[in-house]
C-alpha cells in the first residue's frame, strides 16, 4: 500500500494527521480510513468481476492472449530469430588449452549486401 511513499512522506502524513485530529481521535480516524479503503477495494473488485462475467471474459485467457501479443514485439521477434536452438560449439585451437566460443551470428547473415 505504501510502496511509493518513503519514510519522510509517511512521517509528514502522520504529523499532519496528529495536528488535524489530535492524539485522542487519530487512532479512530486511521481505523475509519482503513475500513473505508478496504470496502472501496472490495467494491471495485466485485465490479470488475461482474463486468468480466457480463462480458464473458476469462481472465486467464485474456492474460495468455496479451502475452502472445507481447511476444510479437519487433525486438522479441528479432531476438528469437537470432537465438540458436543449440548451444554454441566450442572449438579448441592446436596448442591452446583454452576453448573459444564460435560466433553465433555472422554479419553477412544480417545484411546480405556485405561482402
Amino acid at each position: 500500500m505504501f510502496g511509493s511513499l518513503g519514510l519522510a512522506e509517511i512521517a509528514i502524513i502522520a504529523v499532519v494527521g496528529l495536528l488535524i485530529f489530535g492524539p485522542d481521535r487519530l487512532p479512530q480516524a486511521v481505523r475509519t480510513l482503513s475500513t473505508t479503503l478496504r470496502n472501496l477495494r472490495g467494491m471495485a473488485s466485485e465490479a470488475t468481476k461482474s463486468l468480466q462475467d457480463a462480458a464473458g471474459v476469462d481472465e486467464g485467457e485474456t492474460k495468455k492472449m496479451l502475452k502472445d501479443i507481447s511476444d510479437l514485439h519487433p525486438k522479441r521477434l528479432a531476438a528469437g530469430l537470432l537465438e540458436d536452438p543449440e548451444p554454441p560449439v566450442r572449438a579448441r585451437t592446436p596448442g591452446s588449452a583454452k576453448a573459444r566460443v564460435e560466433p553465433r551470428v555472422d554479419a553477412a547473415d544480417l545484411d546480405p549486401d556485405l561482402p
